[in-house]
């Protein structure tokens, strides 16, 4: 039975700030060394965020704007870990 990765604080806080903040999200895909810096990151970390497509994060954010939608929020990252 394989165990599912566990996002660590570091990429939920990066994820949650990104959902919440459209500069910074933009950053995050135009300059990635730059928006990471100050995340403790690891390298599964650093990989699920290479395959997270902006698109999924622009549907999730304005998602995150609408309160009656909170609990159904699920972002999925695809890749092997």
């Amino acid at each position: 039975m394989s165990e599912k990765a566990q996002a660590s604080k570091g990429l939920t806080e990066l994820i949650g700030r990104a959902l919440m903040d459209e500069q910074f999200r933009n950053t995050l895909f135009k300059n990635r060394a730059e928006a990471t810096k100050g995340y403790e990151l690891t390298e599964t970390d650093r990989f699920a965020l290479e395959n997270l497509s902006r698109e999924d994060l622009e549907q999730h954010a304005e998602v995150f704007g609408s309160a009656a939608a909170l609990p159904a929020i699920k972002i999925v990252i695809k890749g092997t870990f």
